[in-house]
């Protein structure tokens, strides 16, 4: 018998074999199904060399080939002569300013931050934490002078050489170099000029003109008071009335802007990203730094009263950004530890920590100690004081972080998921669980940094809860300090309940020390991202962990090919692609460029319809 052979005639080429008498035991195996398709060649998609060298440049400058250089791939004659111009093309970009300004872009949309305004509404803007000092008009005798707000009764007067009472009186007028603008000087009129660091009150205490006192509206020195060597103590009220961060010459842009300074800083310099939930050190212009000055001087250290060059870039040899090569320009972004600056921002070594090291451990367990630690450990973004900040709650902070260094996603659970009953902890019941049961082991890092009202009452300023100056007691949990029913004590109460995941201490505990609910080390017991923690408290401790799970290094890789390869990766179909790519960037110790290089030599980079 003939029998049809095309594929199409394969259904009933089994029946007629059955029906046909030849169907004996082993019928079943000997029968014929549809045939497997034929493997598909791929698609012939790869892109000419021209569009080729326009990705790269626009993926690594933001900008296209010039006329030159398309001219010039035109006129290579062999695959080997444009293979060349592409690799000139990739090294050229790398080592173009125009790479740093296209990584800084893509450092906002990466470590998307908040605004720095917490606590902050037009001319009530206290986030400078220093005195202000305010413009002499235009039309009066010392145009342009500054002057102190708490100077006097009639403070302005000055400007028109009058005593308060609109006498005639000659200003005392200083001329000084001023931190922000260095190699310049500046025209102070009274004692804000002046060289006096301390005063007595009216009740004979001694005041520090280092700690700015409160007032209604602005928050100001001590009357009587100087405003520090080069005026370090205030900051000039331009600039800082403004609610917007649109513009860099806003100080409140600058912290705003700090993650995404310090990853352009990492791709440029050729650092490890780790360095962005590990590292010890920032860059800032003097603006940010001036931030961290004053943070340290308000939570009670006077260390940097000593350090008179923070504000110089003429002195400083730190690497910098490539925008600003002028030797003195206070606007560069240059690289500090963040603990010569802020003392309580712990390096925990000497100087800049090794690259990608995850050595630096400091423990302190509030549940055993009545002591006040020593500090936060830095840790790259996750200390910042714009990104903490920003997210003004624990919670809040874990979630962001998670998300934006771990790739994790919080969304509602099915609706056909049983949880346990709520009762009071929303890691162990309800179906806030879904969320809380990663995240409340996450935000137990977080909980040393917040907001306390200043003498004016509505006017928070951050601070590390029982660092420093700002020791916490009962009397903060009870609700009743500094203000009665008022922040952060009274949420304190509520949000941080013993023996719940978040707060695991026991009433006993607290009673006997309350700042055993500040508690940041996640304990033994707990695991987040597979691991257990190795003690380190604080922000430090969650950033290492993401390192050591290799969570943060498979979500850097995810948005860097999403970034320059331009397409999203599946973590649930592509986990193997993920992992692979992981180790690459992994092997080239996490540095930007020459994982950026291995990119360039995959074949999706070239490929393109």
């Amino acid at each position: 018998m003939h029998w049809p052979l095309h594929s199409k005639h394969a259904p009933l080429l089994a029946v007629m074999f059955v029906l046909s008498g030849f169907a004996g035991a082993d019928a079943h195996a000997q029968q014929c199904g549809p045939e497997a398709p034929e493997e598909a060649e791929p698609p012939n998609d790869r892109m000419s060399d021209t569009r080729l060298m326009r990705r790269i440049l626009l993926g690594l400058t933001g900008t296209t080939p010039t006329l030159e250089q398309y001219e010039a791939m035109m006129a290579a004659a062999t695959p080997d002569a444009r293979e060349t111009l592409l690799r000139s093309t990739l090294e050229d970009a790398l080592a173009s300013p125009k790479f740093y300004e296209r990584m800084l872009r893509f450092g906002h949309e990466w470590l998307a931050v908040g605004a720095y305004t917490t606590g902050a509404s037009g001319d009530a803007y206290q986030g400078d934490m220093s005195g202000h000092l305010h413009k002499c008009g235009s039309a009066t005798p010392h145009a342009g002078a500054y002057y102190h707000v708490n100077e006097s009764k009639a403070p302005a007067k000055q400007c028109d050489d009058q005593d308060p009472d609109g006498n005639p009186a000659a200003a005392e007028v200083r001329s000084i170099e001023p931190w922000w603008a260095p190699g310049t000087t500046v025209q102070v009129l009274g004692k804000a000029g002046s060289n006096v660091t301390q005063v007595l009150d009216s009740t004979g205490k001694t005041l520090d003109c280092g700690v700015a006192s409160g007032g209604y509206y602005d928050p100001m020195l001590p009357a009587g008071c100087g405003c520090g060597p080069n005026l370090v103590w205030c900051s000039p009220l331009a600039g800082l009335n403004s609610a917007s961060n649109h513009d860099l010459n806003v100080q409140r842009r600058h912290p705003y802007e700090e993650p995404a300074r310090l990853f352009a800083h990492l791709a440029w310099h050729d650092r490890p990203l780790t360095d962005l939930v590990i590292g010890n050190y920032s860059v800032g212009t003097n603006w940010l730094r001036a931030l961290y000055v004053r943070f340290g001087r308000q939570m009670g250290s006077p260390a940097v009263d000593a350090n008179t060059t923070w504000w110089r870039p003429d002195v400083d040899n730190t690497p910098r950004d490539p925008l600003h090569p002028t030797p003195n320009d206070p606007q560069a972004w240059r690289e500090f530890v963040v603990e010569d600056l802020e003392p309580y921002h712990l390096a925990l070594t000497a100087g800049r920590a090794p690259s990608g090291s995850l050595d630096r451990t400091y423990s302190y367990d509030p549940r055993t100690t009545l002591a006040a630690p020593k500090g936060l450990p830095t840790a790259g973004v996750l200390t910042m004081m714009g990104a903490l900040s920003s997210f003004p709650r624990e919670r809040v902070r874990a979630a962001r972080f998670l998300e934006m260094f771990a790739c994790q996603s919080f969304s509602p659970p099915p609706a056909d998921v049983h949880f346990p009953p709520y009762e009071t902890d929303p890691a162990t019941g309800g179906t806030c669980l879904h969320c809380h049961k990663t995240l409340d082991p996450a935000a137990i890092a977080f909980k040393r940094w917040d907001f306390t009202p200043f003498t004016s009452y509505y006017v928070p300023w951050p601070f590390m809860p029982g660092v420093g100056n700002q020791r916490i007691t009962k009397e903060w949990l009870s609700g009743k300090y500094p203000h009665n029913g008022s922040s952060p004590g009274y949420r304190w109460r509520n949000a941080f309940l013993p023996n719940t995941v978040l707060t695991p201490v026991t009433p006993e505990q607290i009673a006997t020390n309350p700042e055993a609910v500040l508690l940041d080390t996640m304990p033994e017991s707990y695991t987040l991202l597979g691991l257990h923690g190795d003690g380190t408290m604080g922000p430090l401790g969650f950033g290492k962990l993401l390192v050591r799970s290799g969570e943060f290094d498979r979500c850097a890789t995810r948005k860097l090919y999403a970034m320059f390869i331009g397409r999203e990766l599946n973590p649930a179909s592509e986990k193997h692609f993920i992992d692979k790519l992981a180790k690459e960037f992994v092997a080239r110790d996490r540095k930007l460029r020459p994982f950026i290089r291995y990119l360039f030599e995959q074949p999706e980079l070239r490929r393109g319809l």
